[in-house]
């Protein structure tokens, strides 16, 4: 599955909830948390089930975002989306209390429906404690294919001010990136929060691909091309990549482990990263 962007979609939003599919993210997220106000909860399950049971999302992964653990809705809320089988459910907040008892759910649910289907977990790592224990709540389910950063609420958390450079949350960026790639996961920046900047979320979004992230959060249509275009390969990197690996069989046959490209030692880390971006870029369609 590939994840480079995650689209959040208000799940009280019945005309944005028809056009998910054909606005080009990954991942389309039917929102059941902050987008929705306390009064809406119960309606936009509802819309929220009803879209998972009669939209065909043929192009992107469907995801819902639950209300987390210390709220009286997540119950309600799994209750009403796990048996409409959405590909995955977003955990806010996350921590291995709340993976652990919405799993636990998530299972009972899917038992009762005589349902089979994987249903993936992507985890919002967006508390000072998630954060601190990371690599327990990242182990806590074998369903757990993401770790997602929530920069907003965890500033909130941490009592500071984020600022447009974003220096602050830098450790938390490494951490949630590291340990997503520790285990294996997607590792998904959190959004970049000025809709109208698309110079500074490219520049921002390639400094969060430069330190691990494979995909970006976004809050607006309009940030998806640019987030899908840093995470994709480009034209030259692909044709770099394929010359490497044309040097590596070349180097092999010669039973060479290590030869030189254009000046710079090539080994098997570097071939490795090679063979990566090409199945990605095959994966995307960007090369046969």
């Amino acid at each position: 599955m590939s994840r480079r962007s995650l689209l959040f979609m208000p799940g009280n939003n019945p005309g944005m909830l028809t056009s998910g599919d054909v606005l080009g993210a990954d991942t389309v997220i039917l929102d059941l948390e902050d987008a929705v106000s306390l009064d809406e909860k119960d309606a936009a399950r509802i819309l929220v089930r009803e879209a998972l049971d009669f939209l065909k999302f043929t192009h992107s992964e469907v995801a819902v975002r639950v209300n987390p653990l210390d709220s009286p809705y997540w119950l309600q809320d799994l209750e009403t989306v796990i048996p409409s089988l959405p590909d995955a459910i977003v955990i806010p907040k996350a921590s291995v209390e709340s993976v652990t008892a919405m799993s636990e759910v998530i299972e009972r649910i899917k038992s009762e429906n005589g349902l089979v289907k994987d249903i993936s977990l992507l985890l919002i790592i967006e508390t000072a404690m998630g954060l601190v224990d990371i690599r327990n709540v990242a182990a806590s389910s074998p369903q757990i294919k993401a770790l997602l950063l929530g920069a907003e609420d965890l500033s909130s958390d941490l009592g500071i001010k984020r600022t447009k450079g974003n220096k602050e949350i830098e450790y938390a960026r490494f951490v949630v990136a590291t340990t997503a790639k520790a285990f294996r996961m997607d590792a998904i920046d959190t959004p970049y929060t000025d809709i109208d900047d698309v110079e500074g979320l490219a520049m921002d979004t390639a400094f969060a691909k430069s330190i691990g992230f494979t995909g970006r959060l976004a809050i607006n249509p309009r940030q998806v091309e640019t987030i899908l275009e840093v995470f994709s390969p480009t034209e030259e990197e692909i044709e770099e990549a394929q010359a490497i690996l044309s040097e590596a069989a070349d180097a092999k046959a010669r039973g060479l482990g290590v030869f030189s490209y254009r000046g710079k030692m090539v080994d098997l880390p570097v071939i490795k990263r090679a063979e990566n971006l090409l199945e990605s870029a095959r994966k995307w369609g960007l090369v046969r």
